[in-house]
């Protein structure tokens, strides 16, 4: 009869009691087993995740007021299949945290090992956005894991609560989340069970992420699609199709879980849901998941598009790191974008129009033949020509429409980082794009192509001045468009606002840079003295009072720092014990006894900020340790934890974090650096002194301010430093270093080529301009034979008429009439040349009816009055335009070399005086400084411009000097080879290049 018991208790679930299957393997049942790695939440009706009882006998978990071992319990902060996490205080050292216990339900051997796992995994992280472990013990045979207790409550409680988070809110969470994520990929931990229930909210807003390595997932034993090698690991709900099929696991799981827990965020719900488990497995599987815009519409498409890929089905069509996703989902947070400045966005205007300018040109070259075809087409009015005209319209439209619509930037504004985005960040779409491309493609050219639309003939032979008039009207109407463009709209013109829409920078997201330190496990640690709970590894520091010890903890598996006090001295205060912000260093345990006193701290990795500042520190780092260094102070100033401020007492971590400590970092007394002064300082003064002794090195700084540092900096950093010793909040720093963090701090490689691709921009359009103007020359002249002459005989007569007229000698109007009607009645004549684009646009007016009045009146001229016209005119008489580009051959060389001197040389040289660098530099936002920081003077920018445009004008020298050994081609080739090899080698150079060099200068962003 017992035996026939134990029988039928072998084959049911602990938990609930529920028949198990008679497959090997199984502990509990598929129900309390997914129960549980639903952290508690189980399938309700409708299909939605809802919060379950638990099921079961009574556990002989603690209760609130009782105690375990050394800890109070104050009450239950959640509970799940693996077991329970209390508040509670820890008597021995004051200190209040979140104790987790495994239930007594899942307790074997193998949990024991996973559940100690879990502490030592976590343990291993120290990071701001992750939950600390204080440590892992037994207390009377039941295991509990010490953690930082995080009182905001869970993003999971928040969402339930008070509904979705908003859109904004939701990013910046997810943008803790992922911090603490990578910090923990870098060391080599996947978290496996990433979910709203284990991120925590702290008081400050601060999201931490918690149970690492879940060691509830291990104990699973089910159907194979459950496990991952035997063992179900995380929350179906959140986990990855590949974590379900139990295949190999990489940071782009963990990504799609992340992607779930956003979904929630904003909606509310999880991607998948089903009315039982079998159906939410399947639909996770099967079925792609939905967008969040499907549960709330105010979600960004292009925010829906960043989740949906993290969702994919497939890890490789997944984001391939988190930075790669930090870059895209930053534009949605909270912090403001940065608006595109006027300059950028009329260089980008000029890049488009530029591309779209040669598409025209090539398809007009393609289809009719020539770009004049099109031309004599409009004059005649051709259907063609309409179809052309519309047709290009609609192509440039859609260009901007297409592009701007669906990945926020055409060409031009992605070359130079702009993006168009809603008012809510999100990309514009199809139908905004569409109306801004029509208001800026078509309202500009209206008035041009309304003329030439109802009367092209008109329009061809119309004056110059109403030519230029409607041409230029265009540029007048875009101008106006930006009359409303203000700072403090965002430099919204007129179709900004129409499609409420924005032009920002985008910005790259600013990471910070980071040195981890790869420490192996230290050898052979159980042979080495041991002091409490830990064993020392070496000494420090030591001193005739107290010394410093580098310790480690076994059971964690991570070092500590130890410091042995003489007796008689004070604990640390109860204050000091519960710091637990990213700013302080963490005191984790201490002792005062007759035969031992001493207190451990947390071990960190990287160097004491004196070390560090032996040599100069490039403000890309320093910008950092300031931001830390200033939310610790503000933060310790509020709560009365703030302590004495010197140099000595900043430690920079191995991520690249600053520490304020409460002592002389360990090591320095016995270390060959420069000490500080005794005497403590201002909070102001003492950021002051850490910028001064960074940038300048503290060998060399000291004795100036941060302002005065004698390093290149960006203009906007230099005068935030000379203002920082007048700061009377800590806050307004903050404010102004969060600004800074996110701008560039220097100029990089591919910003300067921007620039130099920006200057040369100039001179080989101008170039192209020319030879393409002088090829259009030799085909007008080649189909209109004689037109050019004509023209120039009519400016001759113009202009005798004008300054000659009772001149004894000047040729008369007869004979200017009689010349004409004996040598160009054939251009008059005929209407393919008389009447075309070209003859309308080149001969008009007073002059087009003196021709036509020559030709009628004279119809048959004598040989005797041809020949008193052409003995008058001789001395005036024009020789006959010659625009062959191979006589001579140095010809062209001459000519394109003095028209970028003179239109494009000597401007921009003007433009580095003016601006002190010149209008694409300006544009770009970059200026020049000495190597002592001070602005370089326009006279040293001059000599810098100088030198950027000789390669040019070598190129051109070497163009003329082998053009009849090389031909133009050889010539052209070689000539612009030496001008991008020079340019190349000066883009390459390290953090400035030629010109910089041999003028003494350094870029910095303005």
């Amino acid at each position: 009869m017992a035996e026939s018991k134990n029988a039928s208790t072998k084959g049911r679930c602990p938990q609930c009691g529920a028949e198990l299957s008679k497959q090997g393997g199984q502990e509990y049942c598929p129900k309390c087993l997914l129960k549980a790695g639903l952290g508690g939440l189980a399938v309700g009706p409708g299909g939605t995740m809802v919060l379950s009882t638990q099921e079961g006998g009574p556990s002989r978990l603690p209760q609130p007021g009782q105690t375990l071992g050394h800890y109070s319990i104050r009450g239950l902060l959640g509970q799940g299949g693996m077991g329970a996490v209390f508040d509670a205080e820890d008597l021995e050292t004051g200190r209040r945290v979140a104790l987790k216990v495994l239930s007594e339900k899942l307790d074997s051997p193998a949990a024991r090992e996973r559940f100690f796992r879990e502490g030592r995994l976590a343990a291993s992280i120290n990071h701001p956005n992750s939950v600390y472990v204080f440590g892992t013990e037994e207390i009377g045979g039941t295991p509990v894991i010490a953690m930082e207790l995080v009182t905001g409550g869970t993003l999971q409680e928040r969402v339930r609560g008070q509904g979705p988070l908003p859109v904004s809110e939701a990013v910046d969470c997810t943008l803790q989340i992922v911090a603490g994520l990578e910090a923990a990929h870098l060391i080599g931990i996947l978290h496996r069970d990433i979910k709203p229930s284990n991120c925590f909210r702290s008081a400050d807003g601060t999201i931490k992420i918690g149970d690492f390595g879940l060691s509830i997932s291990t104990a699973i034993r089910t159907e194979p699609a459950l496990t991952v090698t035997g063992a179900f690991m995380g929350t179906p709900a959140f986990c990855s199709p590949e974590q379900l099929r139990g295949d190999e696991l990489n940071v782009r799981s963990d990504m799609y879980a992340l992607g779930a827990t956003l979904f929630y965020l904003l909606t509310g719900h999880t991607p998948f849901e089903g009315k039982n488990v079998v159906q939410l497995l399947a639909t996770v599987l099967e079925q792609r998941a939905p967008s969040p815009r499907r549960f709330r519409a105010e979600v960004p498409p292009g925010l829906a598009n960043v989740v949906l890929r993290c969702l994919e089905k497939q890890p490789g069509d997944r984001f391939s790191n988190y930075q790669e996703l930090l870059q895209v989902l930053a534009p949605y947070g909270s912090a403001a974008p940065t608006p595109a400045t006027l300059g950028l966005r009329f260089l980008a205007g000029v890049v488009d129009t530029l591309m779209l300018s040669l598409v025209s040109l090539a398809s007009c070259w393609l289809i009719f033949g020539s770009p004049v075809a099109i031309l004599n087409l409009a004059v005649e009015g051709s259907p063609k020509w309409w179809g052309w005209t519309v047709t290009w319209l609609a192509v440039a439209t859609l260009y901007y429409a297409v592009f701007e619509g669906l990945w926020g930037a055409a060409l031009g504004k992605a070359l130079f980082g702009l993006r168009v985005v809603r008012l809510n960040k999100s990309a514009p779409g199809i139908s905004r794009a569409l109306l801004r491309a029509l208001v800026c493609v078509v309202v500009p050219g209206a008035p041009c192509w309304l003329v030439l639309g109802a009367n092209p003939r008109a329009y061809a032979a119309a004056s110059a001045v109403l030519q230029n008039l409607l041409g230029f009207s265009a540029y007048f109407i875009l101008i106006s468009m930006f009359c409303t463009a203000r700072r403090r709209n965002g430099f919204a013109a007129v179709q900004d606002f129409l499609t409420q829409t924005r032009v920002i920078s985008r910005a790259g997201f600013q990471f910070r840079p980071i040195a981890f330190l790869d420490e192996a496990p230290p050898a052979d640690v159980v042979a080495t003295p041991a002091l409490g709970p830990y064993h020392v590894l070496e000494t420090l520091e030591k001193t005739e009072t107290t010394s410093w010890l580098l310790g480690y903890d076994l059971r964690l598996l991570r070092k500590v720092w130890i410091r042995t006090l003489p007796s008689g001295i004070a604990p640390v205060s109860t204050s000091l014990r519960n710091l637990g912000r990213v700013g302080r260093l963490r005191w984790l345990a201490g002792r005062r006894s007759p035969e031992e006193n001493w207190d451990a701290f947390e071990a960190l990795t990287g160097s004491a900020l004196l070390r560090l500042v032996q040599t100069r520190q490039p403000w890309e780092r320093v910008r950092f340790w300031l931001l830390d260094l200033a939310k610790e102070i503000s933060a310790a100033a509020s709560d009365g934890t703030l302590p004495a401020l010197r140099l000595d007492r900043v430690w920079i971590t191995g991520d690249g974090r600053a520490k304020l400590l409460d002592f002389s970092a360990p090591g320095l007394s016995s270390a060959s650096v420069l000490q500080p002064s005794p005497g403590d300082l201002a909070w102001n003064q003492f950021l002051d002194t850490v910028a001064s002794a960074a940038l300048e090195g503290q060998s060399k700084g000291g004795t100036r301010t941060a302002g005065e540092a004698r390093v290149p900096l960006p203009l906007q950093v230099r005068a935030f430093l000379k203002s920082l010793c007048s700061k009377a909040e800590p806050q307004s720093v903050i404010e102004k270093l969060g600004e800074l963090v996110q701008r560039a701090a220097t100029i990089t490689r591919l910003r300067r080529a921007a620039v130099a691709a920006g200057c040369a921009a100039v001179p080989v359009m101008a170039c192209l301009i020319g030879v393409f103007g002088t090829s259009m020359l030799q085909y007008w002249n080649r189909t209109n034979p004689g037109l050019i002459e004509l023209n120039n005989v009519l400016e001759q007569r113009s202009i005798t008429l004008r300054y000659w007229a009772n001149k004894s000698g000047s040729p008369t109007e007869r004979q200017f009439a009689i010349y004409i009607a004996s040598h160009y009645r054939s251009v008059v004549t005929n209407g393919d040349i008389w009447t075309n684009f070209f003859g309308l646009t080149l001969i008009k007016g007073e002059a087009r009816r003196f021709a036509e009045r020559s030709i009628s009146e004279h119809p048959a001229p004598t040989p005797a009055e041809v020949a008193d016209a052409d003995a008058a005119l001789k001395p005036i008489q024009s020789k006959s335009v010659d625009y062959d580009l191979t006589r001579p051959p140095w010809r062209i060389s001459v000519v394109l070399a003095l028209s970028l001197i003179v239109y494009v040389c000597l401007p921009a040289l003007l433009a580095a005086l003016v601006f002190r660098g010149g209008l694409v530099l300006l544009i770009a936002r970059v200026t020049f400084v000495r190597s002592d920081g001070r602005l370089a003077s326009r006279l040293r920018v001059f000599w810098r411009a100088l030198v950027a445009w000789s390669p040019l004008l070598l190129g051109l020298l070497l163009f003329g000097l082998l053009h009849s050994a090389l031909g133009r081609l050889g010539a052209s080739i070689a000539g612009w080879l030496v001008v991008c090899s020079l340019a190349a080698i000066s883009v390459m150079l390290p953090e400035r290049g030629l010109p910089e060099r041999l003028s003494g200068t350094w870029p910095v962003p303005r």
